[in-house]
């Protein structure tokens, strides 16, 4: 029986348990997503992830970002943590940026931001005072650089891991460290399933805005349908049936080359940008209305997207393990604590 296969069939009795007690959607995508990743690594990944505890956190985890965005009070971490969640590419053209020029860097961007703004302020609409509270419609989205610099943490865990496993990490150590991976996992499965949600690439997020010749819904509430209520009118969603769509996981690119892997990055979004119009389309036709078998039909739209999720989570993870490098100061510093020792 090949690798991925046993991997598959040891995690589906997980998620099936995991399955009873979902959520309602808003969470259960993002757990679901991070479900699915899991299932696709190979047997050779460190097994620590796999227990059925580890497992669950994940999942958990999951939703964590966008528990921080409840805390509506809290502008500074509103004004960090909001801007993570999404990229509106139209937006770009005003900064003079295109997805293809965009510097692989979250504060070069700031810095053309800043700059477009001081020398063109005609090309961007005003801005309300009372709905910018956390100073954050200035900027499109931070999406891709939160998910190149989240591979870059899981490569760090994976290496300082390594360190104290071979070169005399204490039983406490490598526990912690383990416990950091799981984490930084579960957190940045949330961020690569919100680049796959088509409304998270997009100034149209919350209902078509501006020039509409097609007719496209501009209510407010479509973010929130997608989200959530289309599928808890249609009965949610499970990970389980979602599984047999998944390929095992393999390499995504190379973090080590930044400017390629950003491109690489950013190439995944663009291809979920190109979904906005259809997931539009989808509605006007009426079949993300939840009534009828006509109805129902954008759920194979919406569990593709899904799927997809946890697809590329599971190759950014593996990426990120396959392309870890040496930590050398935490050796160095291992190895003087043990020439130290009486």
């Amino acid at each position: 029986m090949n690798v991925f296969v046993c991997s598959r069939m040891g995690l589906a009795l997980v998620l099936v348990a995991a399955a009873l007690s979902a959520r309602a959607w808003d969470y259960e995508p993002h757990r679901v997503i991070n479900q699915l990743a899991l299932a696709t690594l190979p047997t050779n990944f460190p097994a620590f992830v796999r227990a059925p505890g580890a497992a669950e956190r994940i999942a958990f985890l999951g939703g964590e970002p966008d528990r921080w965005r409840n805390m509506t009070g809290d502008l500074t971490l509103s004004h960090f943590n909001g801007p993570d969640h999404y990229i509106d590419l139209e937006d770009l053209e005003a900064v003079g940026l295109t997805p293809q020029t965009l510097p692989i860097f979250r504060y070069d961007l700031v810095a053309s931001v800043a700059r477009a703004r001081a020398a063109h302020p005609e090309k961007f609409p005003p801005i309300d005072p009372v709905r910018n509270a956390d100073h954050t419609r200035e900027l499109p989205g931070f999406l891709p650089w939160v998910i190149v610099e989240y591979c870059g943490k899981l490569r760090s865990g994976f290496s300082y891991l390594k360190a104290f496993r071979e070169h005399g990490g204490t039983p406490e150590e490598i526990a912690n460290a383990e416990a950091n991976l799981i984490y930084i996992m579960g957190i940045m499965g949330h961020f690569v399933g919100d680049a796959t949600q088509p409304l998270h690439t997009t100034k149209h997020h919350h209902g078509w805005v501006g020039d509409n010749p097609r007719g496209y819904t501009t209510w407010p509430g479509f973010h929130q349908w997608i989200d959530g209520d289309f599928f808890r009118k249609t009965g949610g969603v499970q990970p389980t049936p979602l599984l047999g769509r998944m390929r095992p996981a393999k390499t995504f690119g190379d973090p080590t080359r930044p400017e390629e892997f950003f491109r690489q990055v950013m190439a995944v979004i663009l291809e979920t940008h190109q979904q906005v119009e259809p997931l539009y389309r989808l509605h006007k036709e009426g079949r993300l209305s939840g009534e009828g078998e006509r109805g129902r039909a954008g759920r194979e739209f919406l569990e593709q997207q899904l799927v997809r999720a946890g697809q590329w989570l599971g190759d950014l993870w593996l990426s990120a393990w396959q392309h870890t490098t040496e930590d050398k100061y935490l050796i160095r510093k291992l190895q003087e604590r043990a020439a130290a020792k009486p």
